[in-house]
């Protein structure tokens, strides 16, 4: 059951705008109708946190005002992105109804834009929460019991979704055999192009506060060579590394941050026969990191 949320009527988008004096921000989202979205690109980013309480802070952060900053940089990148995945802690700390209701009014316009989002859990969500606020959101059968998995196909790899969620407000994560058996089978059967893993929590850091089971992940990894990269977010810290030649992507926080001068940001992606570009957007554009490109060259 992934869960995604498709594009909502660019009709109704441009309407609404309209109608709202809200001209100012056509320019720059036009694209959305101008020519399709470009399937190499995309936006990644993690641990929005979005709150029912849209004007109080935590750790001096407002997170809804945080994230309307990304939309807005979203929006007005000079192509569309063929869409974006958030890799959960998508709600503020237990998943409440009220935080994916304000969650849904924040994403409105990326859809209505003509980007799709895709999401996966984290220790703050709530499963159940989560479809509420989404009425396009369909309860399948998923391939994994209680977990909400996903294959996102691009030209140049597959983007696999994973849930690491064991439960709400329970800071470690873990994937679980059933889990780590579909993925070994679905990455065996797509071992013709090159994968990207992507979760929430991070490789165990011997704290317990990351992925429990860590050592049997890469165990699925790191012998597929067609895996080129884990891409995770959990620690609200912007690293690039490596785990042997596998590469170990850290997603920044759109809201706060733990350790003082730390960005808060997004990633925008773009994904080539041989490797990806990583650009990291702070929402301080003062900030030094803001603007840094990574190359990630793809092991053989």
């Amino acid at each position: 059951m992934p869960i995604t949320l498709p594009p909502l009527s660019r009709r109704r988008f441009l309407a609404g705008a309209l109608a709202a004096g809200a001209g100012a921000i056509l320019p720059r989202t036009l694209w959305a109708e101008d020519k399709p979205a470009d399937p190499n690109h995309w936006v990644w980013l993690s641990d929005t946190h979005i709150w029912e309480e849209r004007d109080k802070a935590h750790r001096a952060t407002k997170p809804a005002l945080n994230f309307g900053i990304v939309r807005r940089g979203i929006l007005a990148l000079p192509s569309r992105p063929a869409g974006a995945i958030v890799t959960g802690d998508c709600a503020y700390m237990v998943g409440e109804p009220g935080d994916y209701m304000v969650l849904a009014e924040e994403v409105k316009p990326l859809r209505e834009a003509g980007i799709p989002l895709h999401f996966a859990f984290g220790n703050h969500d709530e499963r159940n929460n989560f479809p509420a606020a989404f009425a396009e959101v369909r309860q399948e059968k998923p391939p994994v019991a209680d977990k909400c998995v996903a294959v996102v196909e691009t030209p140049h790899a597959n983007l696999v979704l994973l849930d690491s969620l064991v439960k709400t407000k329970y800071t470690p994560g873990e994937l679980g055999k059933p889990q780590l058996a579909w993925l070994a089978k679905t990455l065996d059967a797509r071992a013709d192009k090159p994968a990207i893993v992507m979760a929430h929590h991070d490789p165990d850091n011997g704290l317990g506060s990351g992925l429990l089971d860590t050592k049997a992940l890469f165990d699925v990894l790191l012998p597929r060579k067609h895996v080129k990269a884990y891409v995770f977010g959990h620690t609200h810290r912007w690293q690039v590394s490596k785990k042997d030649d596998l590469h170990l992507v850290n997603l920044p926080p759109t809201a706060w941050v733990f350790a003082a001068g730390m960005p808060q940001g997004w990633v925008e992606v773009t994904l080539a026969a041989g490797g990806a570009t990583l650009v990291l957007h702070c929402l301080d554009p003062k900030h030094a990191k803001d603007g840094e490109k990574v190359e990630l060259k793809w092991r053989a």
